[in-house]
């Protein structure tokens, strides 16, 4: 068991050398070259225009969060204004108020 530890140390160990290596000793004009050409050369480069249905897609977003702002006004103000049903009809009660008014009820 001792020997598997041993032996996975020495491989990261040797992994992390190997890549400070490469990252610190190979010339720059290798790294120049690598970065146009090669399998992986065009990776980090963003090559993709804007799309011209992209300000329509951005109106739509700005539309539907408009909506749900609306939406959630809505629900907030129907909330408000049951609640200012409910104290007109019951006065400015306290939660004490209500309650004993509940038991009040309950016996009768």
């Amino acid at each position: 068991m001792e020997f598997v530890v041993v032996t996975a140390i020495v491989a990261v160990s040797f992994g992390a050398a190997a890549t400070w290596l490469l990252a610190t000793r190979l010339p720059e004009s290798w790294l120049e070259r690598s970065a146009s050409e090669g399998r992986y050369a065009h990776l980090g480069i963003d090559e993709t225009q804007p799309d011209e249905a992209e300000p329509p897609r951005m109106q739509a977003r700005t539309d539907a969060r408009r909506v749900r702002r609306a939406n959630a006004r809505r629900q907030i103000q129907r909330a408000a204004q049951m609640m200012r049903t409910l104290r007109q009809r019951h006065g400015a009660q306290t939660a004490a108020d209500c309650a004993l008014e509940r038991q009040d009820k309950r016996r009768a």
